[in-house]
């Protein structure tokens, strides 16, 4: 970990001087570059030309950020390599992790690389224990090989990685991989505002990550991601996929609802799947794809709760629905086979009616997406009903590759799965092809509030695998409760939090209801206190500072401060399902949690909040 002679600083400052002039140059013909793309989709309004504008234009602004910052954030690699007609050539290479792939001359004739996530190099430098490296005809063009006839796969011989640390355009240390650097910078990522804080967390992969993330076990067919908020479990699937799978095979990204895909679409370039690479869908997207002509409703927001019966009586049901109305159109076939189950649906369709339809879908062998996908990720796994398990499988087919992150103790009273193993027998995967890993350290959740919720875990779950925040955050975390003596004053003491948290630079805020039936009242007493809000629902886009809105909205979202209200005996009751929801809620938060009730004889406090704060 310790930093390298003076000599080797000084061709460092070099590349970094190189890169800052190529970037003062570079600025105006990228802005120039966006305009013209912008043009040109305006006038064709295809699809595909404003993709690219969105492109052209992220790289402006990316490299106009590092520029204000001065900070490129480049590693360099050294070693040596072998092509696949054996030849053995030496690599010692600046690289950028930056989402272009292109190259820029140094004075001396030496590159520097910039290039993407998705690119072998920048998967190198997160993990230098890859053995084989699969290069695009671009990658191989700034080598120059001398072969045009080798082809893309070069194994990694041996090689070093090292990070270099920049300060006020200065060349400050350097460092293998892993080291002071890569803590320093984790710690100063930590600071910036939780939005959004997937992106923050993008350069938090650690050797115990980058194990996951290199093994290659050819039989591994589902890889299930387990552990606490904040371990990385998110990140870790998205690089799994952008270094283990083929570069060009598509897939698809399933959320358990919509405010989660919105949270989390714009972010995954920068995590290694780029948009025409990798579908973000909800569960509820999935169903009005397969389903394009049914009445939908417009509250498709909620999670999704299991519906009545499995797939066999599902099936049966559908079937005997067929055999007794031949003629009947789909939507007709679906309505009488859930009368069947007892279930009634709307004259418009909600989430409710997702998982029969996900299974009608799979049923019907309706026509998978095109391309069809090769491996799918599920974010918030436990959030998922074995019903769309089984519907996905039967729909996607029994070649596709599987990756489950969640954490158990995040399951909503929509449904409780038996552990990670019903969710394996849906996917009709035996023990041999599973990988199941737990992922001890938290990165986001900082130590107190990862400690509070850490005692709900292991009061609901005794013997659960214990887990730690690290030890480098830059806040140590704030859980504080407060039982005022009515409900008016609950209002009172939400302005003072707010008042106090701002003057701390805690601006991206939650207040969380436990029931969206007490949004309208909590809208009403915000707006009588005058504070700047945004009610966040289901299809709607977070666009920063305060949001109201109720749990099952934000589940796999953060931010730098949590209100949690009414957190009373009804809302959070002695039983897991209330340790869970009050869990899910205070790993929600980045930096400060509040816990807000009333006290008798007016309310009735949970009697989780014992355990939160460690009394008896």
């Amino acid at each position: 970990m310790g930093t390298r002679p003076k000599d080797a600083g000084l061709v460092e400052q070099k590349v970094l001087d190189a890169w800052l002039s190529w970037a003062e140059s570079e600025l105006p013909d990228r802005r120039l570059s966006a305009d013209l793309a912008y043009k040109r989709a305006l006038r064709s309004s295809d699809e595909a030309a404003w993709l690219h504008a969105e492109i052209v234009e992220r790289g402006y602004v990316q490299l106009t950020d590092m520029l204000s910052r001065q900070d490129p954030y480049f590693s360099r690699i050294r070693g040596q390599m072998e092509d696949a007609d054996g030849e053995v050539f030496d690599v010692d290479l600046r690289v950028h992790r930056y989402h272009r792939s292109e190259a820029f001359p140094l004075a001396d004739g030496q590159e520097m690389l910039d290039i993407s996530h998705l690119a072998p190099l920048a998967d190198l430098v997160r993990n230098p224990s890859q053995q084989e490296l699969q290069l695009t005809v671009n990658d191989k063009a700034f080598y120059q090989w001398p072969d045009a006839r080798n082809i893309a796969h070069i194994r990694v011989m041996h090689c070093t990685v090292e990070d270099i640390e920049l300060e006020n355009n200065r060349v400050v240390r350097v460092a293998p991989r892993y080291g002071a650097i890569f803590e320093d910078r984790v710690r100063r990522r930590l600071q910036q505002s939780a939005l959004p804080a997937l992106d923050v967390l993008a350069d938090v992969l650690d050797r115990e990550q980058n194990a996951i993330i290199n093994n290659r076990n050819p039989k591994q067919r589902l890889l299930i991601l387990d552990g606490p908020a904040g371990t990385g479990k998110t990140v870790v699937a998205a690089h799994r996929i952008a270094v283990a799978a083929s570069p060009d095979s598509p897939g698809i990204y399933l959320t358990p609802t919509t405010t989660l895909r919105e949270y989390i679409q714009p972010v995954l370039p920068r995590l290694g799947l780029e948009r025409n690479r990798a579908r973000a869908w909800s569960l509820v997207d999935l169903a009005i794809s397969l389903w394009t002509d049914f009445p939908w409703g417009d509250d498709l927001s909620s999670i999704v709760p299991d519906g009545p019966g499995d797939a066999d009586t599902w099936t049966r049901a559908f079937e005997t629905t067929r055999s007794k109305h031949p003629r009947a159109d789909w939507e007709t076939i679906y309505r009488r086979a859930a009368q069947l189950l007892g279930q009634t649906p709307r004259l418009q369709f909600g989430v409710e009616d997702v998982p029969g339809l996900l299974w009608m879908g799979a049923w019907a062998r309706r026509p998978l997406p095109n391309p069809h996908p090769q491996w799918i990720i599920v974010d918030e796994a436990q959030a998922i009903p074995l019903l769309a398990y089984h519907a996905l499988r039967e729909w996607l087919g029994p070649k596709i590759s599987w990756i489950l992150a969640g954490d158990l103790m995040q399951q909503g009273s929509h449904h409780e799965l038996g552990g990670w193993s019903q969710i394996q027998q849906s996917l009709k995967l035996n023990t041999s092809q599973v990988s199941h890993l737990w992922l001890r350290y938290s990165y986001r959740v900082p130590p107190n509030i990862h400690a509070a919720a850490e005692r709900l875990r292991l009061a609901v779950s005794p013997n659960a695998p214990r887990s730690e925040s690290v030890p480098w955050h830059s806040h140590a975390g704030q859980v504080s409760i407060a039982t005022v003596p009515s409900h008016d004053a609950l209002a009172m003491q939400i302005r003072t939090t707010l008042n106090d948290w701002q003057q701390l630079g805690i601006t991206a805020v939650a207040l969380l209801s436990p029931t969206s039936d007490r949004i309208e009242y909590w809208d009403h007493q915000l707006h009588a206190l005058g504070v700047t809000f945004q009610v966040l629902r289901g299809n709607d886009t977070y666009r920063g500072g305060l949001i109201l809105t109720s749990l099952d909205t934000v589940r796999g979202l953060e931010f730098d401060g949590v209100l949690l209200v009414d957190v009373n005996l009804e809302a959070y009751p002695k039983t897991p399902d209330g340790a869970r929801k009050l869990y899910t809620s205070l790993t929600r938060s980045r930096r400060a949690v509040q816990l807000l009730s009333v006290a008798p004889p007016e309310g009735h406090p949970s009697p989780w909040l014992k355990v939160v704060e460690n009394s008896k």
